[in-house]
C-alpha cells in the first residue's frame, strides 16, 4: 500500500508498505511492525533497523540469520515499533539511500503516533555503518544509535554526537578490519570527549551479532530519551546539505573540502556565544523552551559582540561574514525539509568519468586529481576495488547529494604519507598481479605516470616511469588504502606512518568541482600504460 490510515490499525501487525520517493517518483518498499500496545493514539518508541549489504527491508523481519522475526517479538514485549527501510538496496544508506531513510521516517511520523524523543537507530554491517553515518549527520532526530558490525566513519564528525548516546557492538570473531576502522577509534574519540558511549566486543561471536545481542539492544534502546533542546551544540559538517542540527544550521562554507565547524552555547538567558570555522553563513532558530522570544537575543561570534535582535517564533537569525566581519539580521524562518532532494547544484557533467577503461580509467584520473588538489600533495593514488557507484552521464546537472551515489561506497577521509619513490614503485608493482579478479585493479595516479609489461616477471613489470626512486614524495589516498589495504602495499600493510586529514573523499570531490568552475570531465592521459 502507498497510503493508509495507520491510526485505525490494531496491533500487533507486520505491515509491508510503500511510499513515493521524491528522487525518482517510484514506490519504494519498507516494513513497519506495530506492537500489541499500539492503539493509534498513544505515542510509542520507534526502533529503526538498517539491513546489511545483501539485505532488504525484509531482512530484519523474516531472515533466519536475524532470528526469524526476533526483533518483532522483542519489540512487542517492550511496546516498541520497528521500522525497516529498503533504502534502494546497496547504497551504504548515503545519497539516495539516506534520503529513503528520512522519507520513510517522515512518512511514518505523519501517520503513526511516534514518541519523537524515543527514536533509535541500529543496523548490521552496512546498516551498522549507515546508522553511525546518520547519527553523526542528524543527531537531533534520534535518541541513540546502536551500530552492529559497523565499519568506517569520519572522526571529524564524531563531536556531533555530544547529546546522542552510542552503543557500538562488534563480534570478537569479526576482527580486525571492522573494529579497527570503526568502533575502536570512534569509541576512543567519544571517550576523550567525555560523551556517552559503550563499546561491546561480544565473545565468540561473528560479524552477524544481531541475534546474540538482541536483548541487550532492546534493553538499551528502551532507556534512551532524546535531547531535543540542548543549550550547547557542537556540530561539524562537510557539506551544506548536512548543515542543520537542533536550533542551528551551517548554510554556506568558506572553503569546500575541510568541514565547517560550529559551537553554539547559551551562556545565560538570551546570550549566545558562537564559534565558527570555515563557514560564511549560518542560521539560528531560537525556540521557546530555551529563549525568551519577547526580549532581545544577544550574540558573540568568534569573540566579537554583535548588536542584539528580536526574533519571533516564525523567524530566524541569519549570521553572515564578509571580510571576516560577522553581521546579524532577522528574517522569515526558512527550514529546508530534510527530505528535499537535489537542493544544492554544484555543476554539470561535460564528459562523464568512467571506471570502464583499461589500464587507465578516466574516473581514476578524475578522483586522483580531486584528492591531490584537496590535499596539496605531490601524488595521489586510488583504485576501484569495491566500487559500486551510480555512473554520472554526459550533460547531467550535478548536485551535492549525487556525489555519494556516484562515488559510492567511498566516503572515507583522506590520508597522507611520505614515501620514497622506490617504495611507491614497489607498491605500484605489487598491484600488477595476475588473476581474473585482480587484473583490472590497477593503481590509478595523479602527479606521476608509469608503463608496465605483463610479459615480464611479477614484481619486475614497470618498464618506464617518471617517479624518481631516490626522491621522497608526499602521497594522498583514501584512508581505506592504508586501513584495509584496498591497494596492496608491498608487504608494508600497517607499517606506513600516515596522517588522516579532516577532508573526506566526498568533500574533496566537491572542492575539485568548484576549482574546475563547476565542470566535470573525464580524460585519459596515458598516466597508466600497458605495453602490448
Amino acid at each position: 500500500m502507498v497510503t493508509q490510515d495507520l491510526k485505525n490499525v490494531n496491533g500487533p501487525v507486520d505491515l509491508a508498505l510503500k511510499y513515493k520517493s521524491p528522487a525518482d517518483d517510484t514506490n519504494q518498499p519498507f516494513r513497519l511492525f506495530l506492537p500489541s500496545a499500539y492503539d493509534g493514539v498513544t505515542p510509542l518508541p520507534l526502533l529503526i533497523v538498517l539491513h546489511g549489504s545483501s539485505g532488504t527491508q525484509d531482512t530484519y523481519f523474516d531472515q533466519a540469520s536475524y532470528g526469524d522475526g526476533l526483533y518483532k517479538r522483542l519489540a512487542d514485549e517492550r511496546n516498541m515499533m520497528v521500522l525497516s527501510p529498503h533504502a534502494y538496496g546497496l547504497t551504504e544508506f548515503r545519497g539516495i539511500g539516506e534520503l529513503d531513510v528520512l522519507c520513510v521516517l517522515d512518512f511514518v511520523q505523519e501517520r503513526v503516533p511516534v514518541d519523537e524523543e524515543r527514536v533509535v537507530l541500529t543496523g548490521l554491517s552496512m546498516g551498522g555503518t549507515g546508522s553511525s553515518f546518520l547519527c553523526c549527520r542528524y543527531p537531533h532526530l534520534f535518541a541513540g544509535g546502536a551500530p552492529i558490525g559497523s565499519c568506517y566513519e569520519d572522526l571529524a564528525l564524531i563531536p556531533n554526537l555530544r547529546h546522542l548516546p552510542m552503543y557500538y557492538i562488534q563480534g570478537a570473531d569479526d576482527w580486525p578490519i571492522y573494529g579497527k576502522e570503526g568502533p575502536i577509534p570512534i569509541s576512543k574519540r567519544l571517550e576523550e570527549l567525555d560523551y556517552d558511549v559503550i563499546f561491546w566486543v561480544v565473545p565468540d561471536t561473528p560479524h552477524n551479532a544481531v541475534v546474540r545481542t538482541a536483548n541487550e539492544v532492546f534493553e538499551w534502546t528502551d532507556k534512551r530519551r532524546a535531547v531535543k533542546h540542548p543549550k550547547s551544540i557542537t556540530y561539524n559538517a562537510y557539506l551544506p546539505i548536512h548543515g542543520r542540527a537542533y536550533w542551528t544550521e551551517i548554510r554556506e562554507f568558506k572553503t569546500p573540502g575541510p568541514p565547517a565547524k560550529l559551537q553554539a552555547d547559551i551562556v545565560s538567558g538570551n546570550w549566545i556565544s558562537i564559534r565558527i570555522e570555515n563557514a560564511t553563513q549560518i542560521a539560528l532558530f531560537p525556540d521557546s523552551p530555551l529563549f525568551d522570544l519577547a526580549t532581545q537575543i544577544s550574540m558573540e561570534v568568534n569573540g566579537t559582540a554583535l548588536p542584539g535582535v528580536i526574533c519571533k517564533a516564525n523567524e530566524e537569525i541569519r549570521l553572515a561574514s564578509k571580510e571576516n566581519v560577522w553581521r546579524a539580521e532577522v528574517g522569515p524562518r526558512k527550514l529546508r525539509p530534510l527530505t528535499a532532494y537535489r537542493t544544492h547544484k554544484i555543476g554539470s557533467v561535460e564528459k562523464a568519468p568512467t571506471q570502464d577503461e583499461y589500464p587507465e580509467s578516466s574516473m581514476g584520473n578524475w578522483m586522483t586529481d580531486a584528492m591531490r588538489h584537496a590535499a596539496g600533495t605531490d601524488i595521489a593514488i586510488y583504485n576501484q576495488k569495491h566500487y559500486r557507484g551510480m555512473s554520472v552521464k554526459d550533460g547531467q546537472d550535478l548536485y551535492l547529494i549525487d556525489l555519494f551515489d556516484w562515488i559510492r561506497p567511498y566516503a572515507w577521509c583522506l590520508s597522507t604519507m611520505e614515501l620514497s619513490g622506490q617504495v611507491l614503485l614497489a607498491i605500484l608493482e605489487d598491484n600488477l598481479r595476475d588473476g581474473e579478479n585482480v587484473r583490472n585493479l590497477l593503481v590509478q595516479v595523479s602527479g606521476c605516470r608509469y608503463t608496465f609489461d605483463r610479459n615480464r616477471p611479477f614484481e619486475d613489470r614497470i618498464v618506464d616511469s617518471d617517479i624518481d626512486p631516490e626522491r621522497t614524495y608526499s602521497i594522498v589516498c583514501e584512508k581505506q588504502a592504508v586501513s584495509r589495504e584496498n591497494i596492496w602495499l608491498a608487504d608494508l600493510f600497517e607499517q606506513i606512518p600516515h596522517t588522516d586529514l579532516e577532508i573526506s573523499i566526498i568533500s574533496a570531490a566537491w572542492s575539485y568541482i568548484e576549482q574546475c568552475n563547476g565542470q566535470v570531465s573525464g580524460v585519459l592521459e596515458e598516466r597508466v600504460k600497458e605495453l602490448n
